[in-house]
This record gives structure tokens, sequence and C-alpha cells, in this order.
């Protein structure tokens, strides 16, 4: 009788553990069926993790700009501004240069020696011109006169009534020994030329030059 008791209950404890075994296969089991087939939206109706603040980017090493080199300015042209003023008033610009060179030798302003150049030859270059008096060259001297306040202008050696570089300094030169160079602008022109309409003439001019 206590053989047969013992061995009920072990019996019993062994079918009890069996049990258990298979009630945990069979919800193991059901569970995994149940996930292999679940709807797609049952998926997306779970709750995900919102995602965290976003690292911030980094910022590029800071360079330094390319220099822009500056402009250098243009080297100012005194007689590139007479020329213009040349040419404003009707008048060849081709001398320009060599007026404002025989202003800074004899301090006759350049707008005379253009007046004077002007009427005496229509502005001509190198020239044996000659009028009915005998007045000669591109500034048309009395030879005596020229001879008197020539003054080599191309530095050749030699004084020539007939070329331009000569003949404009020495006119230069006479017109200051008038006063030129002191503002005395009608008593160097009557020296030159003994006439009022002469001198009214070439001022007209030398005034539209910006004397």
């Amino acid at each position: 009788m206590v053989t047969s008791l013992k061995t009920t209950v072990l019996a019993s404890s062994a079918l009890a553990g069996l049990l258990n075994l298979v009630q945990y296969a069979t919800s193991y089991d059901l569970q995994h069926a149940r996930a292999a087939f679940a709807p797609a939206w049952a998926a997306s109706s779970t709750p995900q993790p919102s995602p965290g603040p976003a690292a911030p980017k980094a910022r590029p090493l800071a360079t330094d700009p390319t220099p822009v080199p500056t402009p250098v300015p243009a080297a100012y042209d005194p007689s590139a501004n007479i020329a213009a003023k040349l040419a404003a008033a009707g008048l060849k610009p081709t001398y320009a240069g060599s007026y404002l060179a025989v202003q800074a030798k004899t301090g006759t302003p350049w707008q005379l020696l253009a007046a004077v150049h002007q009427t005496e030859t229509g502005q001509s270059g190198d020239t044996a011109r000659r009028s009915y008096a005998g007045a000669t060259g591109p500034m048309q001297f009395m030879p005596a006169t020229f001879a008197h306040y020539a003054l080599d202008g191309d530095a050749n050696g030699t004084k020539d009534i007939t070329d331009f570089d000569d003949a404009l300094l020495s006119a230069g030169n006479y017109l200051r020994a008038g006063g030129a160079d002191k503002g005395r602008y009608s008593a160097a022109l009557f020296n030159y030329n003994h006439s009022n309409t002469y001198v009214s003439h070439v001022l007209s001019i030398a005034r539209r030059l910006g004397l």
C-alpha cells in the first residue's frame, strides 16, 4: 500500500511537469505565429522612440579672404589736359607738350604761346614761310629780333628761325621780355607785334584756352 502511494505521487509530479512543458511550448509557438501573420499597420502603430536632437553641423574653418589689389591710379599727364583744351577751342592739340615745356622754361603762359602760334602761321611746324615784311618761320620772327632773343629749343647746338622748337622757345623768351611772365599780356603782345588789333585777336584766342 505504501509503495503504491509513493509511485502515485511520483507519477503525478512527472505528469504535472510534462503538462507545464507542453503549455510553455504551445505559448511560445503561438506568440511567434501571431508575429509572423500580423498586418503591416500593426507594426506601424507600435510607438517608436523619438529621435534625439540632431547633432550640430561642424562649421567650416574661417579662412582669410583673398586680398584684392588696389588699382594704381594712372599718372596725371598735364599735356593731355592741355591737348583737350586746344581741341575744344578748335586748335591743333599736337603741340600741347611743347607749349607746356616752354611755359616751364620762360614763364610765358602756354595759352599765349598757342594763340600767337595760331595767329602767325596756323600752328605750323618747321617752316621757312616768310611774310611780305620779312618775318620768317613758324612764329614769324623778324630776323634781327630772332637773333636777339633766340634760344636753342631742341638742344642741337644751333638756333634756327625755321625750326619749330627753336622758334617757340625764342617766342616764349621774347614774350617774357615784354612782361608775359608777370601777367602783362597786352604789353607783351604789343611788343611782339605793334598792333592793337593783333593784341585783341591773340588775347581772344588765349582767353578761349583759359588764360
